[in-house]
């Protein structure tokens, strides 16, 4: 995996965790322009920027979708959730998809725990809504897949 990749994977997740986290929102042109990059990328060298194949890229998109959308569709997660998570599968394959769930999950759970057990403490309360920027956890996802070089297909224990 070129180490150039990396960083810019890298650095383009970070940018959109600060986004996620100061503006709550993520723009589409940054997760819609990761996705476009990871088919690019397909088409003209065979792999993902990160190295994953075709077929690991096309089941992540899947699993992707099958994670967020219900999330999407009962109000929990926003729609740049899902695009982020899309991108994340056309950048990194099925395996950068489950770390960057499940890390993100554990991150959001964690944070909310701490939320609501500091805030009151402070007299702050959350707002109504969604008020935890989920997408911040799975850009933290995905930097710690990339570090832990856990792109491509899942490898399941022999």
């Amino acid at each position: 995996m070129p180490q150039l990749w990396v960083g810019l994977s890298a650095l383009w997740a970070v940018a959109l965790a600060y986004s996620d986290c100061r503006h709550r929102r993520l723009p589409n042109v940054a997760t819609l322009g990761g996705g476009l990059i990871g088919l690019l990328a397909l088409a003209v060298t065979g792999t993902s920027p990160l190295g994953a194949s075709g077929m690991s890229m096309l089941a992540g998109s899947g699993l992707a979708l099958l994670l967020t959308l219900p999330g999407y569709f009962l109000r929990q997660l926003g729609a740049g959730d899902v695009k982020l998570l899309l991108a994340v599968a056309l950048l990194g394959g099925t395996a950068a998809v489950l770390a960057a769930f499940v890390v993100g999950a554990l991150v959001t759970v964690a944070a909310a725990g701490l939320w609501i057990f500091v805030a009151p403490r402070f007299g702050l309360m959350p707002g109504s809504g969604r008020w935890l920027p989920f997408g911040a956890g799975l850009a933290l996802g995905f930097v710690l897949a990339i570090a832990g070089g856990q792109v491509g297909e899942v490898q399941w224990p022999q």
